[in-house]
């Protein structure tokens, strides 16, 4: 009965033990640093549709604005 006893105490202690060490472990705050040479950097392109009108009829070519470059033809529009 007594080495049950002190197996139980054992186990108490060593949960108190842990418990009251990650309670008083410190807290750390992480900040963003900003950076001037840093910048965000898109991960997809972005395409947009350009229009021109030549004698009366609409064209459209795609545009890619994240590379500055067409992405295809002229193409008639209906």
């Amino acid at each position: 009965m007594k080495i049950r006893t002190k197996k139980i105490a054992m186990v108490l202690m060593a949960a108190c033990i842990s418990v009251s060490g990650m309670l008083a472990a410190p807290a750390y705050e992480v900040h963003a640093m900003a950076s001037e040479t840093e910048s965000v950097m898109p991960m997809a392109y972005t395409y947009v549709w350009k229009y021109k009108i030549i004698n009366g009829v609409m064209y459209k070519r795609l545009y890619n604005q994240s590379t500055k470059q067409w992405a295809g033809n002229w193409i008639k529009c209906k």
